[in-house]
């Protein structure tokens, strides 16, 4: 089976992809919104509030060493002039004067020096002392200002000091961790990075070899909090509380954000959203307006009271090409509450996820799409506030570890697309579940009845399809009462569809195709009053349809292709279904001709009669489809030419038309350029062409038995990215036996497969 990878690659790259709670908004097709001046701006037009002040990883190492230099430069001014006086004084005559003056210098000079350090960086005590006041309130860049983020950049957390005041006092001092290239300080008086490195180390927010090597991203936001951030937050004093040294602190918190920031490679961010900027962390967003017209908050999008102050509680920065890991310091963010950050397919370390697992206060995760390795923590459990989980789509191996199963708040669950390996069992003790994805893994073992009674209750979207599960599909599948999506596709499941025992208005969608199912879809089908999607494709099962189908009025999705039908005519039943827009018949021994009532339909997007035994002529009302992606009548019996109402077919992408006996000219869909199909093919090829085609991708003849051998299988897995429904028609095309026609189209008399 061809899994969804093209398709999810074009619902990536058109960046149309949602979930239900509409939190994966792309921001990639959205503009910049200025409230303040009521106009509307492109996103990657120049900002006026661009922070300049942070520098690249190369600047920073530039700027270590230009410091280093002007320090040396100093040092060797002093001595030299210190030399000079000495060579003018007598040896002897003034040994005394000489004693004192070196005594005067070892005192004087580290002090000059320090207070030249202090303004060549900007870190004098007025400056440190007022910069939280004056720069608090003064920027203006984001298009609001969360409401109580002004209060928290005059006061950080209770118990803050002065920066200019010594934490010798309140805690122990350690030893401070400077750049290289300066000088050491006297721990009499450190100078703010020391005191912040202190500090952090201190409080136990960082160990001290965080800091050593010149690419570590502790270090670097240390250096920016401390010297160029140019709001200057106060540096609080150690705290204690009953569980020890408090750490929920808003000078840590704007710490980590920096670290984030540099660990997921913040200078080639797609959008800024305002972080590094010299204001209050919960003003680090911007607003956009999305394809719809709606606003999106991205950044720090939402902050809340918590340990007295006002504290980071969402981040959103989907599709922002974040790359790198996320940071073990974000487990600083403690009442984070929201963390959604899809779409950032360079996230690839699996320590993405090991920082997490501290945040109990965490209650949404969303890392889809970002291309993560490993494994799953073994301690995941202990996120048990989790109620949306969303790690699909990347690249993470290993059995779900036991503790996963501890979350018993969760909701909605996405570990779809990766290769995770487990037993469908102990899905079961998730008890509040209402959207379960775990397809496209490794996933076995059997549903049981007791799983569904017991644990799945609340389900609402069950999706298990492309695992290892076996067995009879349980007999109360149906008990699920609000259950819409049933997607068991791609497995080893066995037996009959269970009967529906009374009616069940919420189920939508049903996909069993590829298991080993028999027997018939069910007489009470019909109680499904509301479903739009069944496909019971390349199954077992045999006919007859249950006399109920013409009742399923809703349907728009019907696929019963590759299964072990007798021959017979295309069903009557069809003809009321105008709700249709995809019906697949493939290699469904259908005989006969095509039915004028076909063109009724005029929803259809997809039309699949392929690899049948239809005769007869194309009808002309098939030209009534003008709304047909996909039709695809090859490998069938069909005569006579193409009809002229086929030029009406103005939006048909893939036109299958091979291996009839249809002649003439295929100008109908050629001429004027209308008309232009992905792919065309027909009967075109060289010698003894039966029909005459000058635009068409691929000419076939009766003499290859190979040509377009393959089974153009339309949109194999409607993915929950869309709600399970088609946003684009694509095909699988791998190839069949040379020997197909003769295996499911030809009469049995009939050992020609020259077709």
């Amino acid at each position: 089976m061809n899994k969804h990878t093209d398709f999810e690659q074009t619902a990536v790259s058109s960046g149309n992809a949602y979930d239900d709670d509409k939190s994966m908004l792309q921001p990639g097709s959205v503009t910049d919104i200025d409230i303040n001046e009521g106009v509307y701006l492109d996103e990657e037009a120049p900002s006026t509030v661009e922070h300049d002040q942070l520098p690249s990883p190369e600047e920073y190492k530039a700027k270590m060493k230009d410091i280093g230099m002007c320090f040396q430069q100093d040092r060797t001014s002093s001595s030299s002039s210190d030399n000079n006086k000495n060579s003018r004084v007598g040896l002897y005559t003034f040994l005394g004067l000489l004693l004192v003056m070196v005594i005067f210098t070892s005192i004087l000079v580290p002090l000059v020096l320090n207070n030249k350090q202090d303004q060549d960086l900007g870190l004098n005590t007025s400056q440190a002392n007022t910069g939280s006041s004056t720069n608090g309130g003064s920027y203006s860049g984001s298009t609001t200002t969360t409401s109580g983020s002004t209060a928290g950049s005059s006061s950080s957390s209770s118990g803050t000091t002065s920066s200019s005041n010594s934490n010798s006092n309140s805690i122990d001092y350690y030893p401070p961790i400077v750049p290289s290239s300066l000088p050491p300080a006297s721990s009499d008086s450190p100078t703010r990075l020391e005191q912040t490195l202190n500090y952090l180390v201190s409080s136990g927010a960082a160990n001290s070899e965080d800091f050593e090597g010149a690419d570590s991203t502790q270090r670097k936001a240390a250096y920016w909090i401390a010297i160029e951030d140019q709001f200057q937050m106060d540096i609080p004093t150690i705290t204690t509380s009953d569980i020890g040294i408090v750490t929920h602190t808003r000078f840590i918190e704007r710490w980590t954000l920096a670290i984030f920031y540099y660990s997921t490679g913040g200078a080639t961010w797609k959008n800024n959203v305002n972080f590094m900027q010299p204001i209050d962390h919960c003003d680090w967003y911007e607003l956009f307006i999305d394809g719809t017209g709606s606003f999106v908050k991205m950044g720090v999008t939402q902050c809340g009271v918590g340990n007295e102050d006002f504290m980071v509680k969402k981040m959103e920065l989907s599709n922002n090409v974040l790359v790198g890991s996320l940071p073990k310091e974000i487990q600083h963010l403690h009442f984070l509450s929201d963390l959604i950050l899809p779409f950032n397919a360079g996230l690839i370390e699996n320590s993405s996820l090991n920082g997490l697992v501290s945040l109990s206060s965490l209650n949404h995760l969303e890392l889809q799409y970002c291309g993560i390795t490993g494994t799953i923590p073994a301690d995941i459990g202990n996120l048990g506030s989790l109620t949306y989980l969303g790690l699909g789509n990347n690249f993470l191996t290993g059995t779900i570890p036991e503790s996963f199963f501890q979350l018993s708040n969760l909701i909605a669950c996405f570990l779809d697309d990766n290769s995770l390996q487990s037993k469908i069992a102990p899905f079961a003790k998730l008890t509040n579940m209402e959207k379960l994805y775990i397809e496209d893994n490794a996933i076995s073992g059997e549903i049981t009845e007791d799983m569904i009674s017991d644990g799945w209750q609340k389900m609402i979207d069950l999706d298990v399809s492309g695992n290892k599960l076996a067995g009879p599909i349980p007999a109360n599948i149906w008990s699920m009462s609000n259950l819409e999506v049933m997607d068991l596709h791609g497995n080893n499941f066995v037996g009959t569809i269970p009967v529906i025992e009374s009616v069940h208005d919420k189920m939508m969608f049903i996909a069993v195709q590829d298991n080993a199912l028999d027997w018939k879809i069910p007489e009470s089908i019909n109680n499904l009053v509301n479903l739009a999607h069944l496909d019971v494709s390349a199954n077992n099962m045999v006919l007859p349809f249950p006399s109920t189908m013409n009742q399923l009025k809703n349907l728009q999705s019907l696929y019963t292709g590759m299964n072990s039908f007798e021959e017979h005519p295309v069903p009557s039943f069809l003809m009321g279904m105008t709700n249709l827009k995809e019906l697949s018949m493939k290699q469904n021994k259908l005989t006969g001709t095509i039915p004028i009532f076909l063109g009724g339909l005029t929803n259809l997007k997809v039309l699949d009669l392929d690899f049948n035994k239809l005769e007869g002529s194309i009808p002309s009302e098939l030209g009534t489809l003008t709304e047909i992606n996909t039709m695809m009548l090859n490998r069938n019996y069909l005569n006579g030419t193409l009809p002229d109402s086929f030029s009406s077919l103005e939006v048909v992408d893939i036109l299958l038309l091979d291996g009839n006996n249809l002649i003439g000219s295929a100008d109908v869909i050629c001429k004027d350029n209308t008309i232009n199909p992905s792919f065309f093919s027909a009967d075109c090829g060289e010698p003894d062409a039966e029909i005459e085609c000058s635009c068409c991708h691929l000419c076939c003849n009766d003499n290859n038995a190979i040509c377009n051998n393959f089974d153009w299988r339309t949109n194999l897995d409607a993915i929950w990215e869309y709600d399970f429904q088609r946003v684009v028609y694509s095909s699988s095309q791998n190839l069949l036996p040379s020997d197909a026609k003769v295996d499911y189209a030809q009469p049995e008399d009939d050992n020609d497969d020259s077709m």
